[in-house]
């Protein structure tokens, strides 16, 4: 009898751990591949289909100068386009249709706009509005994750 309860219990746990609240033998059984929505190469950053970008609220911008606090005229972007974790603060460059993590480092900011002290030029073709999603999706794509929407 104990060994069937530890058998069942070792089978929940099974259907428990794949996630996606998808059982064991669903997750085990073989799907149609489903294409990916981001796809990452070294040295060009992320490459979003366009569905993934209309889905994220992918906006793109340029980097601008603004005057703020005792800066003026100083390269800055918007405080929604700065990316911060605890490798760094970094803003996503667009290229082509590749949005590549870049760092940056900032200087004052306002509620609104983040001064911009080295790491992008007047001009640069940024990411403003998607960051968070983008950092998601290189994170999965660089770990080796798959995420429960890519049908595995």
């Amino acid at each position: 009898m104990k060994t069937l309860l530890l058998v069942l219990l070792a089978t929940a746990s099974l259907a428990a751990l794949t996630g996606c609240n998808r059982s064991f033998a669903e997750s085990t059984a073989s799907a149609p591949e489903v294409a990916p929505a981001a796809h990452y190469k070294a040295g060009h950053g992320l490459q979003l289909t366009p569905t993934a970008s209309k889905f994220i609220g992918l906006t793109i911008g340029e980097v601008g100068s603004r005057d703020i606090g005792d800066s003026k005229a100083a390269p800055a972007v918007p405080t929604a386009a700065l990316l911060r974790t605890v490798k760094g603060d970094f803003v996503y460059v667009s290229n082509g249709g590749w949005m590549l993590r870049t760092p940056v480092t900032v200087g004052v900011s306002d509620s609104a706009w983040t001064e911009i002290k080295d790491g992008l030029y007047e001009g640069d073709s940024i990411v403003i509005n998607g960051v968070q999603a983008l950092w998601m999706a290189e994170l999965q794509a660089v770990n080796g994750g798959v995420g429960c929407a890519d049908g595995h």
